[in-house]
This record gives C-alpha cells, structure tokens and sequence, in this order.
C-alpha cells in the first residue's frame, strides 16, 4: 500500500468514527441544522432565499414535454458519468440534486460559525476537517428543501431529473405517483450496478481527490465524503448486486391506467473506469 493510500484510509477511519450513531457528525446528531434551527424565523426565510437560489442557478428547462428522468444505484457507482454518457440531451432537464443544496447550506454554516470547533479538528494526513466532510449534518434539512423544490418544478410540469438512489422500494413508488398526479408522461429510470467493493473503493477516491485539491487550496469546500454504512445499506447477500437495482426494476411495473410510461434501463459496472453496459 502505497503512503497516500495509507493516509486516505487513515483520514477515511477517523471521518467514519465521526460520523458513527450518537458521534457528533452523525446525521442525528444534536448539532444537524434541523434541530439547531428547530424555532428560528430567519432561518425558514433563509431557506426560502436557497430555493430561490437553486431554481435561478439554471436556465428553466422545457415544460411541454412532461418528461422525468430517475437514477438507481448505490453511491460511488458512477450514476452522474453514465447520464453524460447516455443522455443527450441532458440540458433540457431540471437537475434536482441534494448535494447541491448541501453546498449552499454549508456555506451559510460557514458564514455562521455554527461548526468552527469541529472545522479546527486536524486529521491523519495533518489538515483539519473539509467544509464538505460536515454533509450529514446538513442531510435532513437539504433532503427537505430538495423535496420543496422537486414539488415547485413537477408543479410547473418542466422536465427534471431526479438524483437518488431508489435504495428505499417506497421512494420510487411515492416519486412515480407525484409525477403521474402532475399529469408527466413519460418516466425513464437509469440504473447503475457496480460489485460492493467497487462502489466503495469509487467513493472513497473521488473523496479523496477533491480532498487533496482542497488541501492545496484548489477547491472551496473539500470532496463528500460517503461512509461505507451508506454504500453498505444498499447491499445484500454477497453484494454481486445491489437492492437499489431490484428496485428499479419493479418500478416497469407501474400501472398503464396513471397514464405514464415508464421504462427501466440497468447498466453494469465491472471494473474502475471501465464502460458500464447495458444489461436490461
């Protein structure tokens, strides 16, 4: 193993203790911004100012088309380079991501101060904890604003594209009835299968990349750092394929009489950097 890869594993072992049940970056922790912000005003006008912030930060995609696209697949399985690689024509739908709402919320606890004690903790490789590496405390507050704003945008029927994992069986289903009640027509699921191992060695470097350019000062905020229990959580079995796949697929069978097309499509990932292909 080489030294860099040492201390990747090293600062990965001291985030995962962090980030563990009842640990104080938990996503339950007493310090996540829902809880801290439990009874304040000013922070529900401030979240108000982040939807506003993320529907301005796009072109307003087309609306006639009343088209939905979905992806499946456990983190790190490389969900966001295969839509570059299969839809083309990927600027003409809302991207409707929670990580992108995480950013803003992180920068407004920045400006804050509310994390400055935890931001000063110096990890194995001698820097302190990255901006970004706080994203479970941030989880719940940006999973509801990212709600908030799917609902603005199938409201005004534009076509979007919806960020996930379909790990839970209930959120595909729920999903599929919002779109059907906003009279869409056509859903297209995008699923990404990579082995266990594989998704977390890709997790674990890309978190690890943008933390080293964020170490020399080339990035703002740091890589989003995925502890395995969330790649784990997707899995059973031997981990060959994940449940957020079995998912996906069920959801082809959505009933004709809501009036919405749905096709399912699965891609597999068997190696690094290798093509995904197609295998439904």
């Amino acid at each position: 193993m080489s030294d860099s890869s040492s201390r990747r594993d090293a600062v990965a072992a001291q985030l995962d203790a962090l980030f563990a049940p009842d640990a104080p970056c938990s996503t339950d922790s007493p310090r996540n911004t829902t809880l801290l912000y439990a009874t304040s005003v000013r922070r529900r006008v401030f979240r108000k100012t982040v939807i506003d912030r993320y529907l301005d930060s796009a072109p307003t995609p087309p609306r006639e088309g009343r088209s939905a696209l979905i992806t499946a697949g456990p983190p790190g399985a490389g969900k966001s380079t295969l839509l570059s690689q299969q839809i083309a024509d990927l600027q003409d739908y809302r991207r409707l991501d929670a990580d992108e709402v995480k950013d803003y919320l992180i920068r407004q606890a920045l400006d804050d101060g509310i994390y400055d004690d935890l931001l000063e903790h110096r990890l194995a490789d001698g820097h302190p904890i990255a901006p970004r590496e706080l994203a479970a405390l941030v989880h719940h507050e940006s999973t509801a604003l990212i709600d908030q704003i799917r609902r603005i945008c199938t409201d005004r029927q534009e076509n979007v594209l919806i960020e996930g994992t379909l790990r839970w069986p209930d959120h595909g289903r729920r999903l599929l009835a919002e779109l059907a009640a906003a009279d869409y027509t056509s859903v297209r699921i995008l699923g990404v299968e990579v082995p266990r191992a594989l998704a977390h060695e890709q997790a674990v470097q890309r978190w690890w990349t943008v933390r080293q350019q964020w170490t020399r000062g080339q990035h703002g905020l740091g890589g989003r750092y995925t502890p395995p229990a969330a790649i784990d959580s997707c899995y059973t079995g031997d981990g060959a394929q994940s449940i957020c796949a079995d998912n996906a697929a069920a959801l082809s069978r959505y009933p004709a009489s809501e009036g919405l097309e749905v096709t399912v499509t699965l891609y597999q990932r068997t190696e690094d950097g290798a093509p995904a292909l197609e295998i439904t």
